[in-house]
């Protein structure tokens, strides 16, 4: 029989992996977690054992799947995948250290510097120059 929804929770990799069998099998699509171990798959069970422990999200989107299987794993959702403990790390890990670094804001930058870069965002030169900005004449199209 199918199994009922639970209340939410985060599930680790370690956890997922630890449900790559016939008797427990898990798979996640789009972040959420699903245990498919007592579900009667119409193309066969095999399609999500062979997933087992693993994001199954570019098999399931490659088949059509209908509203009402959609709503269905409702019904098997475990929880959501949680992000791994150095994800934040490897995201910027290829960028080189100036863009990995913090942002700067005004509070950081000498008084000179930020009072330039605040006439700058005020609207540049024209702005700064105490003309008004060009303005584009408007012309009908019309006959």
């Amino acid at each position: 029989g199918l199994k009922t929804a639970r209340m939410s929770r985060l599930v680790s990799s370690a956890e997922l992996a630890a449900h790559a069998t016939n008797e427990s099998c898990w798979i996640v699509i789009h972040g959420d977690v699903y245990d498919v171990t007592d579900f009667h798959h119409p193309g066969g069970n095999d399609r999500l054992f062979e997933r087992g422990g693993r994001d199954a999200s570019a098999a399931f989107d490659a088949i059509g799947h209908s509203m009402h299987a959609t709503k269905h794993m409702q019904a098997l959702r475990v929880g959501q995948l949680a992000p791994s403990p150095d994800a934040a790390a490897a995201s910027t890990s290829h960028l080189p250290p100036a863009l990995a670094a913090p942002r700067l804001t005004h509070a950081d930058l000498p008084a000179a510097a930020s009072a330039s870069l605040d006439r700058a965002e005020g609207g540049g030169i024209a702005a700064s120059s105490g003309r008004p900005p060009p303005t584009v004449p408007q012309t009908s199209h019309l006959p």
